[in-house]
């Protein structure tokens, strides 16, 4: 169901902003896109420096826009700058120049500039009025969230109910495990790698692991199985060895690039997408020209629809729980595919934080460079960019 709030100042618009971004932002410039009087997006982008000189104050703008270009039927913006600075320090807003950059070249561009609002450490206010220099109250904004949140469906998502940026920085920190889990996966992957040219291999992946070659199937069956559904202790133990077996299966499996490829178009598209992943690599292994075929150019964020976030977030989990607990060399692969997977979601900044990683490990890992140039340059999946037509309040594009 759509949720619609009315923002009626601009405190209320920005106390409807962290759950349009998903979190708090700080340091940060979210830029809010508009169809006629509806939001429809929101782009949260790191603050360039603080002493940036013109130059790439002028760039942070023309890439900022470029992607808000990308969201269809967008023809309004509303920039609003997150910032741990002080209104007193520059008595008015901080960050004016990058600002000023930014609402010139999008009215040049054929936007309409609703406004440009500033959250700072010490006060709230406008860019484009003649506030006062001391800015407004923060309360302002936190009695708009009270007010809002008694106006919200009951079962509707609390306004208030968004995390802070630390804790959007913390997904990209594989928590730690239990050392004896970690000695468990451990041990089940090193055998399995041991076995990895050996007659034997199959015969234990089917009779210890209960897998009989369908990584489509093993895949879909990871984001969607319940492990823990059943309260009983016996029933709970048997999970977790589950658990522990699929974590040492996974992490050995995608080990080999296009099992990796598969068990993502699995994860984003479902099972048919998988299944058509397999045949494409036959097709490109014998040569055959594989460039109009769908799903082709999926891993590089090209000519698919948007993937489901359930599923997606399903996938993050359960890699998150395999890396902590596998053996550090094995962990490029996972790392990268969880980089992937918020990639995909359109988070480019956590993204870049597990490909980081992975590279740390193993510099020389082809998805992680791939992955990693791309979200240098600042690309994005075209599908981030998809935003349906009804998106209100809460469908935006992840931070």
């Amino acid at each position: 169901m759509t949720t619609i709030i009315t923002a009626h100042g601009a405190h209320d618009f920005l106390a409807l902003v962290p759950s349009l971004a998903g979190f708090v932002p700080r340091d940060s410039l979210v830029l809010v896109a508009f169809r006629g009087n509806r939001t429809c997006g929101a782009l949260r982008i790191d603050l360039p420096g603080e002493d940036a000189p013109a130059p790439v104050r002028k760039a942070f703008a023309t890439t900022t826009l470029g992607m808000v270009c990308k969201i269809p039927d967008v023809d309004a913006i509303v920039p609003v700058v997150y910032t741990d600075d002080t209104f007193e320090r520059y008595a008015g807003p901080p960050r004016r120049a990058l600002i000023a950059n930014l609402t010139t070249r999008a009215r040049h561009g054929g936007f309409l500039v609703r406004d440009a609002l500033c959250v700072a450490s010490d006060a709230w206010g406008s860019y484009l009025d003649d506030g006062p220099r001391r800015g407004r109250s923060l309360a302002l904004i936190a009695r708009s969230v009270a007010q809002q949140e008694e106006r919200l469906p009951r079962d509707a998502p609390a306004l208030a109910d968004v995390p802070a940026l630390a804790d959007v920085v913390a997904a990209a920190t594989l928590e730690a495990a239990d050392a004896a889990e970690r000695e468990q996966v451990s041990s089940l992957y090193s055998v399995l790698s041991a076995l990895r040219e050996s007659a034997e291999l199959l015969p234990v992946l089917y009779w210890e692991y209960n897998f009989d070659g369908d990584t489509v199937a093993f895949a879909d069956h990871l984001v969607t199985a319940r492990p823990h559904a059943d309260a009983d202790a016996d029933a709970d133990a048997d999970a977790d060895s589950t658990l522990g077996k699929n974590a040492a299966l996974l992490a050995f499996l995608v080990q080999s690039p296009a099992v990796r490829d598969t068990v993502l178009m699995t994860w984003g598209w479902g099972t048919t997408a998988g299944d058509d992943s397999i045949l494409t690599q036959r097709m490109f292994a014998s040569g055959q020209d594989i460039s109009g075929i769908p799903g082709a150019g999926a891993l590089g964020g090209w000519d698919m629809p948007r993937p489901d976030p359930d599923r997606i977030r399903s996938a993050i989990a359960v890699l998150r729980f395999a890396a902590a607990r596998i053996p550090p060399e094995a962990a490029p692969a996972l790392l990268t595919m969880i980089g992937w997977l918020y990639w995909a979601l359109g988070a480019g900044s956590i993204a870049a934080r597990w490909v980081a990683q992975a590279v740390t490990i193993d510099p020389g890992y082809g998805l992680a460079e791939l992955l990693g140039t791309m979200i240098g340059s600042g690309h994005l999946p075209e599908w981030a960019f998809d935003v349906p037509p009804e998106a209100t309040l809460g469908e935006a594009i992840e931070p």
